[in-house]
């Protein structure tokens, strides 16, 4: 049995024995069924298409076992056949699972933790990257104290680390020019809430850490980030919130370490103008890890709108917009020996889906998505690229 096959059984293992020590429960049950054709099936210039069958299970227990403490546990494995790819079957994995604890009546405690086995995004790697798949887990955890009865305190701390499946890929390869993919990371951040106007106005202050290593000598970043921020509820309707800072941060490379400070933004709406609409909005920039294997870190700006629209009582429509812009600026080069170009990627992604309820448990489903890569800067232009995805499905929900 392999190590990430192990890590699966035992979360699987731990999370079924909360199930059962818990005082009360409520499990909910979802199987989604899709068929479609995809006319980019490895997202890359070679416009390679495949049909393909999808099946996605979720699997989800709410946990109560006191009046003090109770969990989440989610799980959704998804089994994807394609007619024409290489490999033709592959398996993803998101298990997730979250508690909630009062510590005292001012403390209160929560961890969660993500693990899951996923395929190389649409904005990393080119032709010979294709069909990387990664296994990453995603421990945090935090304390709230409450200061009086207008302002809190949070302390976090988070750790993620990321396994590639070709260890040609992931693991650092002396004097070669890619590599070093796996890596560890550290979060910390201490914030101050305080309210405003009661149920209103609530305004924030922070101090956030990051620490990036990747595996063996191709280098990292370390950011400490400096923010506040607001909480608004315009009215029953409408919530904002926004944050604005400063990163101080260091980025090691081909040339050593460099200064690569930067500023922090980050805001997001919702809207409902009625029971039958919603909308939400966000759009942010930071320093982050890179999603480009040649360099370390990334400034990264992205803004997304997604709707959802209830057409009837048994007709729903969603659709959703994301820009991505990655830049990499030539200083945030991995150490593979040679210094990179300042490129720039954007990667654009909408999607569109409708919904029927048939009765009270079965839907039947019909999707749209659309991705489109433009890279520009003096990289592999093989890696600019647009797709097709369209399916018809069926959701059985218990």
């Amino acid at each position: 049995m392999t190590k990430r096959s192990l890590q699966v059984l035992v979360a699987l293992t731990v999370s079924s024995a909360a199930t059962y020590a818990a005082t009360e429960n409520v499990i909910q049950f979802q199987n989604h069924v899709r068929i479609g054709y995809d006319d980019n099936i490895y997202q890359n210039s070679t416009d390679e298409d495949s049909a393909f069958i999808t099946e996605i299970i979720n699997l989800s227990a709410n946990l109560t076992f006191s009046s003090r403490t109770d969990a989440l546990l989610y799980w959704e494995p998804e089994f994807r056949y394609r007619f024409d790819a290489d490999p033709e079957f592959v398996t993803y994995q998101n298990l997730y699972a979250k508690l909630n604890h009062a510590l005292t009546e001012r403390a209160f405690l929560t961890l969660s933790d993500r693990l899951f086995y996923r395929q190389m995004d649409g904005q990393s790697g080119g032709v010979d990257d294709s069909n990387q798949n990664y296994f990453e887990n995603d421990l945090n955890g935090a304390v709230n104290y409450t200061l009086n009865d207008i302002s809190f305190l949070t302390l976090g701390a988070g750790y993620s680390f990321r396994i590639w499946d070709d260890s040609d890929y992931g693991e650092w390869q002396d004097g070669a020019e890619t590599g070093g993919n796996d890596f560890n990371e550290f979060n910390a951040d201490f914030s101050y809430y305080r309210q405003i106007k009661p149920n209103k106005t609530q305004a924030m202050a922070g101090i956030d850490y990051s620490n990036l290593e990747y595996d063996g000598s191709r280098g990292g970043f370390d950011s400490l980030s400096l923010i506040v921020g607001v909480d608004q509820t315009f009215n029953p309707q409408v919530t904002a919130f926004g944050r604005v800072g400063y990163s101080m941060s260091t980025i090691d490379q081909v040339n050593g370490s460099e200064d690569t400070s930067a500023p922090y933004f980050k805001a997001g709406v919702e809207v409902s103008p009625s029971e039958k609409t919603q909308v939400s909005g966000s759009l942010g920039y930071s320093l982050s890890r890179s999603e480009n294997s040649a360099y370390n870190a990334q400034d990264r700006f992205d803004i997304g709108v997604s709707v959802r629209r209830d057409l009837t009582a048994k007709i729903a429509l969603t659709g959703a917009l994301n820009y991505i812009l990655s830049n990499y600026d030539g200083s945030y080069s991995a150490n593979y020996g040679a210094d990179l170009p300042d490129v720039d990627d954007a990667l654009i992604i909408f999607s569109l889906r409708c919904a029927y309820q048939l009765n009270r448990n079965n839907f039947v489903e019909a999707g749209y998505l659309f991705r489109t890569r433009d890279l520009s800067g003096g990289l592999d232009d093989n890696s600019d690229w647009d797709g097709n995805r369209v399916d018809l499905a069926w959701r059985l929900r218990l």
